[in-house]
């Protein structure tokens, strides 16, 4: 009756009314409910990640994407226990020329073959079709890994060839490098962290292991037995 009346009244029916009003609402609804999501994503994006995530992240930055085997973090000790695959180590001898790879002397370059500093690795053929030297050796040493065949197409400073060298200074140095790096980019970004202890390996085998203590000038380093 109720309805009828405001029908009389004001030429106007209930029913569609109501489902005006009940649009209105589930809009309204569905504007607040959008509102609070994106609020709450607003949110999650401002605020910092784990930092576990953001120590494998800076670790990564550095040394290459994929590198991090594992990450531990102490907050209430500061430390940060790392452990991640060199990129320097063993030393590669990198693309001087780009071209096609030939098989020029290609089975040669087996495992344990020894090569001397200055001697042609890896030969192309160059956008002329001319033969030219893609990479020599910068070391006196051994052949660890063959990373091209032939056909491959290879730019200027790409590995080609991976060396043990005699003379192991320069891969210590690196390796030193790499965990000085590391630390230096967890402690900047990490203000609670006091310790970083970086263990660099290679094919599982850790070639060194790097501590670096807030507040000192020096990383102290530790090597495997075969870089001494």
């Amino acid at each position: 009756m109720a309805r009828d009346r405001l029908a009389r009244r004001t030429g106007l029916r209930a029913g569609p009314i109501l489902i005006y009003v009940a649009v209105v609402a589930g809009v309204v609804a569905g504007l607040l409910a959008w509102d609070a999501a994106w609020k709450r994503r607003e949110e999650a994006a401002r605020r910092p990640p784990p930092a576990d995530v953001l120590a494998r992240n800076l670790v990564e930055n550095i040394i290459g994407p994929n590198t991090v085997k594992t990450v531990t973090v102490d907050e209430a000790k500061g430390t940060v226990d790392v452990t991640f695959e060199s990129a320097t180590y063993p030393p590669a001898a990198r693309a001087a020329a780009a071209g096609e790879v030939l098989p020029k002397q290609l089975d040669r370059l087996t495992p344990g073959t020894r090569v001397t500093k200055g001697q042609a690795l890896v030969y192309v053929k160059g956008p002329s079709g001319a033969e030219a030297v893609g990479a020599t050796a910068e070391h006196n040493g051994t052949v660890v890994q063959l990373l091209v065949k032939a056909g491959d197409k290879v730019e200027e400073n790409r590995a080609v060839v991976l060396i043990l060298p005699d003379d192991k200074t320069e891969a210590r140095q690196n390796l030193e490098t790499e965990g000085l790096l590391a630390w230096q980019a967890i402690t900047s970004q990490l203000n609670q962290i006091k310790t970083v202890t970086s263990h660099i390996v290679y094919k599982d085998t850790t070639v060194a292991t790097v501590v670096g203590v807030r507040g000192e000038k020096a990383v102290k380093t530790t090597y495997h037995e075969s870089l001494k």
